[in-house]
């Protein structure tokens, strides 16, 4: 899992140890068809626009003031997140996620951190 920060850097959740490839898709059914394009050992990274907050009202009002964007939006939850993120690698649509805040979120790190800690949860992952 990565964090975009405003100037599209990069901060690395997780402990890769292999080059990804990220990937922007106007969907979800468009970024599992290049998904499949690629090789099955490279893996891939999906941009994901979001808004977490404590209640899905305030993600979903701070989202929908965002200028139309054609790449995957989240607002909700960090258990909502968590959930995605897991059915996005169950599915095979990407390995991971990039987040990327829809404002300056200062509390994102943290919330993807907790987000994280479900997915390992979830998917029964030890520690990367």
């Amino acid at each position: 899992m990565f964090v975009a920060d405003t100037g599209g850097t990069w901060t690395e959740l997780t402990a890769g140890g292999h080059p990804v490839v990220r990937l922007r898709a106007p969907d979800l059914q468009e970024a599992r068809r290049r998904r499949r394009r690629l090789p099955a050992d490279v893996p891939v990274v999906l941009d994901l626009t979001v808004s977490v907050a404590d209640d899905p009202r305030t993600a979903l009002a701070a989202i929908s003031d965002r200028d139309a964007d054609t790449g995957v939006h989240y607002a909700g939850t960090v258990d909502g997140l968590a959930g995605l993120v897991a059915d996005l690698y169950v599915a095979g649509v990407a390995d991971g996620v990039t987040l990327i805040p829809v404002g300056a979120d200062d509390e994102l790190g943290s919330r993807a951190r907790a987000a994280l800690s479900r997915i390992r949860d979830r998917l029964r992952i030890t520690a990367a």
